[in-house]
């Protein structure tokens, strides 16, 4: 009995601290700003790529949320819509994105406008170009905060306009992606902005390949480059099974492991859902677990244009 009180104590502290680190984060005279993460990128790779669009030749809609470090209070809630269409027959696709991420106190909403155009380089191999142009609101409700510190007196928010770029090669079996979903970003207003937005780059790769009959394998590489921050690194491998459900495993550099499940449950709508867990022993007390859900819908817009094709990246 004695034991467990030991171990449940533990736990709490662990969790405690991973609260007031969190906190402490945020509360710095100017915040280094960073993207959400994500387990399932590889079918949504919009929110990192503005040049993914132009890979696909459908329409699509991609809900995701996402429930980061289970259990610790304040810890990370991310929530993002996106949604893109070719646009006729001119290589060309626009889409938009929006997101919202709670960490603590503070809040990210972000709206954003995306076009990329697809270039044929020959008759299996193409070149994908993208922009992503848009705003985000950062706010910080600091009235829930209990505490007598002026400094937090009220609730502060602040409006960043921001840049981003992307590029794509990619045939029917591949692909490689070097982005920078937000390259720039600038303030907007007259208020002095806390908010210092640290540039992101990720070069993405996959590959395709048949593995049997009713199997198709395909492994997966995210590459991160924050300023200031340590190279992140997501190892990914999903296995196809008679085109309906993809399952998957995940490493993260950041010291963790996850699982995913993708189900085709028509040629039009996808679910997917992912696990992450930390890989030290002594971090699982203080982050615990993440879950993130997913749901897919593409479309054609009219009945006469081709039917519509797997998507595989």
């Amino acid at each position: 009995m004695e034991k467990m009180l030991i171990i449940d104590t533990r736990k709490r502290c662990l969790k405690l601290l991973a609260a007031l680190l969190l906190g402490t984060a945020c509360y710095l005279p100017a915040r280094a700003q960073q993207d959400p993460i994500y387990s399932q990128y590889a079918m949504n790779g919009m929110l990192i790529n503005p040049a993914y669009p132009s890979i696909d030749q459908a329409a699509s809609m991609t809900l995701i949320g996402r429930n980061q470090w289970v259990g610790v209070d304040g810890a990370p809630k991310t929530a993002s819509f996106t949604f893109y269409t070719p646009f006729k027959e001119t290589n060309t696709s626009v889409g938009f994105s929006a997101m919202n991420e709670k960490i603590t106190v503070q809040s990210r909403t972000a709206l954003n406008f995306h076009i990329s155009q697809r270039v044929d380089l020959n008759e299996t191999l193409r070149l994908a170009l993208g922009l992503k142009v848009g705003m985000s609101q950062f706010r910080e409700n600091n009235t829930a905060l209990t505490t007598t510190d002026p400094i937090f007196a009220q609730n502060e928010s602040y409006f960043k306009s921001e840049v981003g770029f992307g590029f794509a090669l990619f045939a029917e079996n591949f692909y490689v992606g070097l982005s920078s979903p937000t390259f720039q970003s600038f303030d907007v207003g007259n208020k002095v902005n806390k908010i210092v937005y640290n540039t992101h780059y990720y070069l993405t790769a996959g590959y395709l390949f048949d593995a049997g009959e009713n199997t198709k394998v395909k492994p997966n590489l995210v590459v991160r480059k924050v300023k200031g921050s340590p190279l992140g690194i997501d190892f990914n491998t999903s296995v196809l099974i008679k085109e309906l459900v993809w399952l998957g495993a995940s490493w993260r550099s950041e010291k963790s492991i996850g699982g995913l499940v993708q189900v085709q449950v028509s040629k039009n709508f996808m679910v997917g859902y992912s696990y992450d867990t930390p890989m030290s022993s002594n971090l699982k007390g203080a982050q615990s677990v993440s879950h993130e859900v997913m749901i897919n819908y593409r479309f054609q817009w009219s009945n006469t244009e081709r039917e519509l094709e797997p998507r595989y990246f």
